[in-house]
């Protein structure tokens, strides 16, 4: 078939694929979440245009889910190139957050507990990265990510602890 033909069938509402089709339809979805959230990674509740979008996305991060589908991947990463992190998507979620709070920010800006993001209290969850132990546990690309917005390790000995429990 010649591609003029191709792109006038395309036109009239011709559906090659009933797969592209719905990825297509998830993946506006998504960048909808992405604009209210700044994260593609969407807790598995998520719903946005009235689609399953955090579901759909859970089941894309699947080991294989992509497989023969690198289109569909690079669509994905065009919209959030951290949309399937190495570390948990919660964490990712919550560092979205902090990153859009402190986007404007000139200098080292501060983010107390109590501080909350889409009902996330991201103060809270940045003193405690920033704790020696869990900023020790952190990934090379979590620590990366954390050390580009200004935020670093606190020092050894407990300044600045955070309180366990509620």
């Amino acid at each position: 078939m010649s591609g003029q033909r191709a792109a006038r069938l395309e036109r009239l509402g011709m559906v090659w694929s009933v797969a592209d089709e719905r990825f297509q339809e998830n993946l506006e979805a998504a960048g909808a979440y992405f604009a209210e959230h700044w994260t593609l990674c969407a807790p598995k509740s998520a719903v946005a245009l009235d689609r399953p979008v955090g579901q759909w996305l859970a089941n894309l991060r699947r080991p294989g889910a992509l497989e023969g589908r690198p289109e569909w991947r690079a669509a994905l990463e065009a919209i959030d190139p951290d949309w399937r992190p190495a570390w948990p998507v919660e964490w990712q979620r919550r560092f979205a957050a902090v990153r859009e709070l402190l986007r404007d920010e000139d200098g080292q800006a501060v983010v107390l507990p109590g501080v909350t993001v889409h009902g996330m209290d991201v103060g809270r969850w940045l003193e405690r990265q920033r704790q020696p132990g869990v900023w020790a546990g952190l990934a090379d690309g979590q620590r990366e990510r954390l050390e580009a917005l200004g935020v670093a390790p606190l020092p050894p000995g407990g300044a600045g602890r955070v309180r366990e429990g509620p």
